[in-house]
């Protein structure tokens, strides 16, 4: 597998031990364990670990300015789901989403 390289061919070196580099190698290591750390048997877990790891990622890197729309994260929710599971508006989304994660 090869490093991810920008558009200018600049990629990522953390090889150092300086407290910058220590702290960004622990958030991507606990983004990590919650990509991976879920029930591979259960579909609403790994749905839970890939908001849980996304959102937790967007929060510790200060990325919010890409934010997808209402109507887009919606449709990814209902996707795959049968007619009762589905939901219509945000607010429901993210009491479903709650809920998955509570349970």
């Amino acid at each position: 597998m090869t490093k991810y390289k920008n558009k200018d061919g600049i990629e990522l070196n953390f090889n150092g031990n300086d407290i910058q580099s220590k702290l960004v190698k622990e958030v991507v290591e606990e983004a990590i364990n919650i990509f991976e750390n879920y029930n591979r048997f259960d579909a609403r877990s790994a749905e839970w670990a890939l908001s849980r790891g996304v959102n937790f990622l967007k929060e510790n890197f200060d990325i919010e300015d890409g934010r997808r729309s209402d109507k887009w994260r919606i449709n990814q929710f209902n996707r795959n789901r049968i007619a009762s599971d589905k939901v219509s508006t945000i607010e429901e989304l993210e009491r479903r989403i709650d809920e998955i994660s509570n349970s």
